[in-house]
């Protein structure tokens, strides 16, 4: 669609004049910050498993080494 000269400065004019509002002009309610939770024990450990068994078998598929990490992390727990 193209406009002409007369019809852009006319819509133009018509948006500077703030009449027509846009929602992503109109500034939104700022959002309370979430509070980050924080990581658990196991987590953190079962994290430590995990990248270490990625570094030893890289060519292994990561459901595999979840499960190799879940028991390498219940070993290092106990």
């Amino acid at each position: 669609m193209m406009l002409t000269i007369d019809e852009y400065m006319a819509l133009r004019q018509l948006l500077d004049s703030g009449s027509v509002t846009s929602s992503n002009m109109v500034p939104s309610e700022v959002a309370p910050k979430k509070k980050k939770r924080k990581v658990g024990k196991y987590q953190r450990e079962f994290g430590r498993q995990l990248k270490r068994l990625k570094v030893k078998h890289p060519r292994t598929p990561v459901t595999r080494l979840m499960k190799r990490a879940h028991t390498a992390t219940r070993k290092a727990m106990k």
